[in-house]
């Protein structure tokens, strides 16, 4: 690519699933041979550090930000392939100055096709800064009312400050419309291009208490292959998701038993 992509991974309220996203498409566009770098700037909830296998770099954005370190020194390959910059959980950290995340994210730039950033949750001074750092937006969200009025709030601002929106990713979805919202009832209450609809997969909790992202994990998992056919349209790759992958799930858990 001629010019690397920064986009912000954006949510109304926490509890949405956006960092796994994030972890786990920025390592599915790896994959297609892109070079990706993970920013992490949830200052409040740092949770990006723990996605990537609670790797614990010892240079943070925060230590960019106030001046003391450089963002080559912060940026580190991850052994699934990505290049990340985590944030700290010292509650020192939670509100750094942000006078020079525009000069980070285009250093990461230099050295990569895609850098995505993982937003702190809501719609505070913070997040309107950051959306003003990055080229492009995505919204997560879940199939809920709540989260559903939260994604439109998010949606509106970025409107309004003219911020270019892909879209938003609709996740963890049951797929019970009797208790959970539609894709047309979210792409009308957000006003945003549904990008993909990633299911609720329990097997995301397992990859995490085993410090993997759930692309690795258990990459026919059926949130892993929707979030490789979302990488596969954003890098304008081909992907089509494995056959019997539902077939081979269940022999799989049935080894698991047994063993």
């Amino acid at each position: 690519m001629d010019e690397a992509r920064v986009i912000g991974l954006v949510s109304g309220k926490g509890g949405v699933g956006k960092t796994s996203l994030c972890v786990n498409l920025g390592v599915s566009i790896s994959n297609f041979g892109y070079e990706v770098t993970l920013v992490d700037a949830d200052f409040s909830a740092s949770n990006l550090g723990v996605y990537l296998g609670r790797y614990d770099h010892p240079v943070k954005i925060q230590d960019v930000l106030e001046g003391e370190d450089n963002i080559e020194s912060a940026i580190f390959r991850h052994p699934t392939g990505v290049n990340a910059v985590t944030s700290s959980n010292e509650i020192t950290d939670i509100e750094p100055d942000l006078s020079r995340m525009n000069e980070i994210l285009s250093r990461a730039a230099q050295d990569s096709d895609f850098v995505l950033v993982d937003f702190p949750p809501g719609l505070d001074t913070t997040v309107s800064s950051l959306m003003e750092s990055c080229d492009e937006l995505i919204v997560v969200t879940m199939p809920t009312q709540t989260a559903g009025i939260n994604a439109a709030q998010i949606t509106e601002k970025a409107k309004l400050d003219r911020h270019a929106l892909l879209g938003s990713i609709i996740n963890k979805v049951e797929g019970e419309p009797d208790r959970e919202l539609i894709t047309r009832e979210v792409e009308t209450m957000t006003e945003t291009h549904i990008l993909s609809e990633v299911p609720y997969d329990h097997e995301m909790k397992e990859a995490l208490f085993h410090h993997k992202p759930l692309i690795e994990y258990d990459p026919i998992s059926e949130a892993a292959m929707e979030i490789k056919a979302l990488a596969a349209d954003m890098s304008g790759e081909e992907y089509s998701k494995p056959r019997f992958a539902s077939i081979k799930r269940k022999l799989n858990k049935i080894r698991e038993r047994i063993g």
